[in-house]
């Protein structure tokens, strides 16, 4: 059974080992296989294993299939995996780096009993485990305009020139100062902001043009090439996979 748990700002994957194409997506992605082992492509080719692996926001990977399971942790960069690691920094030409040092067989052996539970408890359990185990190198807090901007926002209303308005500030300063205090550019958390609206719509609608028009994609052809771009797959393989697959969604 693959499942994944899907909040708004976190999301799980708990099941089979896979391979994916090279591919980058908003969230920061903890991968862990429980065989200790996972290989990830490097920019110039080369593949790398690792016994944990970290990779942040924006950045293109590629995944060789692992074998046995792996449990895969998706955190918002802005918000549940705010400046997570930000001491540890990626070689030339890798699209990750090892953490496997904090992620020990111990941790990794509670993550799954956690995730093999039907206790209510799991997302705070799990971010108990990376906001208390794993401190955070930097108190320091989003730009109090910025935070305002991304707080229960409604993607309707995520444009950048409102938004740059009721923080008193130019779109071009504004676009500035959400990169430099988010780390992410605007245009790509928007536009995670419409994916994610379009995948919330494909948990309980098979159709890939209505999934496509609610998260305001100018047509299918355009949602498919950036959700393959995001997660690696295409959104037909998602809602069409043949072996057992569960995903749940849950609200704020």
């Amino acid at each position: 059974m693959k499942q994944f748990l899907i909040w708004d700002d976190f999301a799980t994957y708990r099941g089979d080992g896979f391979s994916t194409g090279r591919h980058s997506h908003f969230y920061i992605q903890i991968s862990l296989p429980d065989s200790g082992i996972i290989e990830l492509r490097t920019q110039s080719g080369e593949w790398k294993t690792y016994n944990a692996v970290f990779i942040p926001s924006g950045v293109s990977h590629e995944m060789r299939r692992v074998e046995g399971n792996l449990t895969l942790l998706f955190l918002n960069p802005l918000t549940t995996g705010y400046h997570l690691f930000h001491d540890r920094s990626l070689e030339v030409n890798h699209s990750s780096f090892e953490v496997g040092d904090l992620f020990t067989e111990t941790v990794k052996h509670r993550i799954k009993q956690i995730l093999n539970s039907s206790d209510t408890k799991v997302r705070t359990q799990l971010l108990d485990i990376i906001n208390k185990d794993f401190a955070r190198t930097t108190s320091r807090e989003i730009d109090a305009r910025i935070q305002k901007s991304i707080k229960n926002v409604e993607l309707e209303d995520f444009s950048l020139t409102r938004l740059a308005a009721e923080a008193h500030l130019s779109v071009e300063r504004f676009r500035h100062l959400f990169s430099r205090e988010t780390g992410v550019p605007f245009s790509a958390y928007r536009l995670w902001l419409k994916t994610k609206k379009a995948v919330d719509y494909l948990a309980n609608h098979p159709h890939l043009l209505d999934a496509a028009h609610e998260g305001g994609f100018a047509d299918q052809s355009h949602f498919t090439r950036v959700f393959r771009r995001s997660f690696g797959v295409g959104p037909s393989d998602f809602t069409k996979m043949k072996e057992p697959f569960n995903a749940i969604f849950f609200s704020k």
